[in-house]
């Protein structure tokens, strides 16, 4: 008996089907429903009633779910109790991203972190997604995942709310510049670098657009947002960037917009249930300090009679 064939035993109950627990785990169907018929043979007996729709636990399988349950839970706190034994003599703090995120935001908030604790070793990396990153924490493959607000999350899981990411429009230079925010109905015909989502995410910026009713066209669908500023710059499109791409867009020459109304979405780390290990606990607190002082340095300047965009800039040379 194996470790992921009581995973995939789990994720199949809790999913209702072979489908849903084969997205949910990134593998192919044919995989899981492989995996779950070796586990019933190991085990002499039969774990699902197969329906024309979906699997239902037999009475054995729901004997055996509290049991498996226990099982991940025992090896979690066992990877958990390793991770904090590491982190005592340095180890490393792995940490995921999504691309609407991205691994070098969260690198440009680590730098406390990283100054108080030289011997802990961060392991930053992107994934393709946040059902993906919640899947990789959920299963231990990294302690942290800074994502957008999900929609919902399990209940193994734990979510801490950092801040609200702000998207400005990005155009190429020698556009004619709007007085004011400009509204969402009025973005004109240049076409839109989009970042790429999977078909389980909605995009924000196509969720805000079409909750006012504005239309664009799709020029480019890409897998980061440097990619999108580079299509602003290269290709003469347009892009919806978070604040703190702002400034180095500015610099690069594209013209930086304020919208009305702001695309906004709520953003923080997805953890597993329960206390932290002390360094993962460290880092949220020290991301969440830098977080908040850039924000207030950018709410002084707006205070002082800057706009949202000069107020970034003005921040951004601040701390420089």
């Amino acid at each position: 008996m194996e470790l992921r064939q009581l995973e995939h035993f789990l994720a199949v109950v809790e999913c209702g089907g072979l489908g849903r627990a084969a997205e949910r785990l990134y593998l192919s169907q044919p995989t899981v429903s492989a995996s779950v018929r070796a586990l019933e043979r190991e085990l002499k007996v039969e774990l699902f009633h197969r329906t024309a729709r979906r699997l239902v636990p037999t009475s054995a399988g729901r004997q055996l779910v509290p049991l498996v349950r226990r099982v991940m839970d025992d090896v979690l706190a066992v990877q958990d109790a390793m991770r904090a034994a590491r982190e005592a003599d340095g180890g490393v703090l792995t940490v995921m991203c999504t691309p609407d995120m991205s691994a070098e935001a969260v690198a440009s908030w680590s730098g406390g972190f990283t100054r108080r604790y030289p011997a802990v070793s961060l392991d930053i990396s992107e994934v393709g997604s946040r059902h993906e990153l919640v899947a990789a924490v959920a299963d231990g493959r990294a302690e942290l995942g800074f994502t957008l607000a999900p929609d919902e999350l399990r209940a193994d899981l734990g979510f801490v709310e950092l801040g609200v990411q702000r998207l400005l429009l990005v155009r190429p230079p020698g556009r004619p510049a709007p007085t004011g925010r400009l509204p969402l109905t009025s973005l004109g015909d240049l076409p839109l670098a989009r970042r790429q989502v999977t078909r389980n995410e909605e995009d924000a910026v196509h969720a805000a657009l079409a909750a006012h009713g504005a239309t664009a066209t799709t020029g480019a669908t890409v897998p980061s947002r440097g990619a999108q500023l580079a299509f602003v710059l290269r290709s003469g499109f347009q892009a919806f960037l978070p604040l703190r791409m702002c400034a180095a867009a500015l610099d690069a020459g594209a013209q930086v917009i304020e919208t009305d109304p702001l695309i906004e979405s709520p953003f923080g780390v997805v953890h597993r249930a329960g206390a932290l290990a002390p360094a993962a606990q460290q880092f949220v607190a020290d991301v969440r300090g830098a977080l908040r002082d850039w924000y207030a340095a950018i709410e002084a300047h707006r205070s002082a009679g800057l706009g949202l965009v000069d107020a970034v800039v003005a921040a951004r040379d601040t701390a420089l």
